[in-house]
């Protein structure tokens, strides 16, 4: 808009290298916050809808949040990162078992819980579902095993 009033969605597409579908997600945001106009309003983006900045935009908020979708690409590079995060987490888990069970020798599994938990609270909050996860992981692994006549209690194994 440097140049002019206004702009074609052909010419913001040479303009800023963006795919057709990422500038009409784009486009369709900055549509809905009102600091675009479209003409003709007819609703739907074709390659001719000229564009307009709207002059008379004004928020009752500091600062306007203009949420545009992220990409099939960037989700699947967003959820790769989650997957590679909650494994990080499950190995700082199951270290956290380690560590407190090898001080204490023997623990009942409430107390165990309220200590990994306390433990990590300062880096991420662990859920209980993957901390018992880890338990059994640890069972399998050989590092801890359950006492036996003893309902939910586990013992350290050097």
């Amino acid at each position: 808009f440097n140049e002019g009033d206004e702009i074609t969605t052909d010419k913001l597409a040479t303009a800023t290298s963006l795919t057709k579908v990422a500038l009409s997600q784009t486009l369709a945001t900055l549509l809905r916050t009102r600091v675009l106009l479209m003409s003709p309003p007819t609703g739907k983006i074709t390659a001719q809808t000229k564009f307009k900045l709207n002059a008379d935009f004004k928020s009752a908020k500091a600062k306007v949040l203009i949420n545009v979708r992220l990409e099939p690409q960037q989700q699947e590079e967003n959820d790769e990162t989650h997957k590679i995060v909650e494994e990080d987490r499950k190995i700082q888990i199951q270290a956290a078992i380690v560590r407190i069970m090898k001080a204490r020798k023997k623990l009942k599994h409430g107390n165990l819980m309220s200590e990994v938990i306390q433990q990590l609270q300062s880096h991420f909050k662990p859920k209980i579902s993957v901390i018992k996860k880890c338990i059994d992981i640890l069972i399998e692994k050989e590092y801890l095993e359950r006492v036996e006549g003893e309902k939910d209690c586990y013992q350290y194994l050097a």
